[in-house]
């Protein structure tokens, strides 16, 4: 995992979803562990509005939890 790319989903998605530090901490922690989980989290974040549906959230709320 390139550390330039995790930084950058980690500001993407605390400007688009407004996440608190403590939420980026959890979320960094957890995608630094595991490569294919990175990968698969920053493509569908990329991926994430068909049509009026955010595909992203539901997983974003999984990896907080």
């Amino acid at each position: 995992m390139n550390l330039g790319s995790l930084n950058l989903a980690l500001k993407m998605i605390k400007e688009e979803y407004k996440l608190s530090d403590s939420q980026i901490l959890i979320l960094s922690r957890r995608l630094m562990a595991d490569d294919r989980e990175f990968e698969r989290m920053w493509n569908l974040f990329k991926n994430r509005r068909t049509g009026n549906t955010d595909t992203f959230s539901e997983l974003l709320k999984d990896l907080l939890s």
